[in-house]
């Protein structure tokens, strides 16, 4: 869906409908890269129509003769307009037979988006006789809603490398959706994981995500994962101490939030506080059996303590839930020589050469005599 007036809010009303007809489970709609957000993966195109909704105009005759996925059944093609009113026209391309199988035109007062959009989808819907969505809108205030898209836009250019004149600018739409609806959750995650692209990802400025972290928290100050989006950047800056006080705020809002028990570890283990990030680890552990993050710092901590036994069946643990790097092959490798297990220890180490594509040489064994006669090295996190 495109008009050239109005491009953003047309790849976002085409990106909306996308996912609201991919929910019903014979469903599959794809996003086309025009839209600059990537391919919506729908139980990998297994079962449903395989549709694509895409932003570049095209004839019927075009749309009819377009290279198309295998399985594609249907093209969904129309205009967009979204001014005091919602404009939508929805021609859907039946491949096969080459020929419409839907033109429908959706026209109401923009005060009524929501009910345009799930006209839209329900037309679509019964046209390829499935049944017509049923889903609840995160939030009941269209224009929170609009600027959401338009914060839904400017993601979607970061991930897909597009230049943005104003980086920092990129957390505005959102932050102004939460302004205008506090309760809107999706608005606030969106938010947060722009900000740690930017922080960790490298996608923007690194001041821009805190800012607009801190931002968020004036706006609704029980927003406690903006405190641990702070508290990941605080890590990636080496600052476990900051970090702690965070994940501590958090925390009291929140108690019972399980991933918050591993980067308290994982910051209590920076600080050289082994012992206290012990039962912060365990305890994300007896919530979720196969966090491997809290695994391996598990392991550290514990091999920090001088607990080998039980930083190898934690690291081991790890493995087996299919985390499989050469830190953490190093690690088991140092434990094991420590603890007289050696054929297990040159096995890991050679999986950890492999890992980081590294060819045995002499230098290697003599490396490692020397490793087991100093008392190996410290393990690694």
């Amino acid at each position: 869906m495109l008009d050239a007036a109005q491009g953003v809010y047309a790849r976002s009303l085409a990106r909306t409908l996308a996912e609201r007809l991919t929910e019903p489970p014979r469903l599959n709609a794809n996003l086309a890269q025009l839209t600059a957000d990537g391919p919506l993966e729908g139980e990998d195109g297994v079962r449903g129509h395989g549709w694509i909704v895409a932003s570049q105009p095209w004839t019927l005759e075009e749309a009819c003769h377009i290279g198309l996925p295998d399985g594609t059944e249907y093209v969904l093609h129309g205009s967009a307009e979204l001014t005091d009113r919602v404009r939508i026209r929805i021609l859907l391309v039946d491949s096969p037979q080459r020929q419409l199988a839907l033109d429908h035109v959706v026209l109401r007062p923009r005060s009524e988006l929501f009910s345009a959009l799930d006209e839209a989808a329900v037309e679509i819907a019964r046209a390829v006789g499935e049944d017509p969505p049923k889903l609840v809108w995160p939030t009941r205030d269209v224009e929170a809603y609009l600027a959401y898209l338009r914060g839904r836009d400017m993601s979607a250019a970061h991930e897909m490398g597009v230049r943005v004149p104003d980086p920092r600018r990129s957390f505005e739409p959102y932050l102004e959706a939460m302004r205008r609806d506090p309760g809107f959750t999706d608005a606030q995650d969106r938010l947060l994981a722009l900000a740690l692209d930017f922080a960790l990802g490298g996608q923007g400025p690194l001041p821009a995500a805190r800012e607009a972290c801190e931002k968020l928290i004036a706006i609704d100050a029980s927003a406690f994962k903006a405190h641990l989006a702070l508290a990941e950047i605080d890590l990636a800056q080496g600052d476990a101490a900051a970090a702690e006080r965070r994940i501590t705020a958090a925390l009291a809002m929140q108690p019972e939030w399980t991933p918050a028990f591993e980067r308290m570890g994982t910051a209590l283990l920076r600080q050289k506080r082994p012992v206290e990030a012990i039962g912060w680890f365990e305890k994300a552990i007896r919530e979720r059996a196969d966090d491997a993050d809290a695994l391996q710092g598990l392991g550290v901590a514990l091999a920090e303590c001088g607990q080998l036994e039980k930083a190898v069946r934690s690291w081991q643990g790890a493995l087996s839930h299919g985390v499989n790097t050469a830190d953490l092959h190093d690690n088991l490798a140092n434990a094991l020589s420590l603890l007289g297990r050696r054929a297990e220890a040159r096995a890991h180490r050679a999986l950890s050469r492999r890992l980081q594509g590294k060819r045995r040489f002499g230098l290697d064994l003599l490396r490692e005599a020397w490793e087991w006669l100093s008392g190996g090295t410290g393990p690694q996190r």
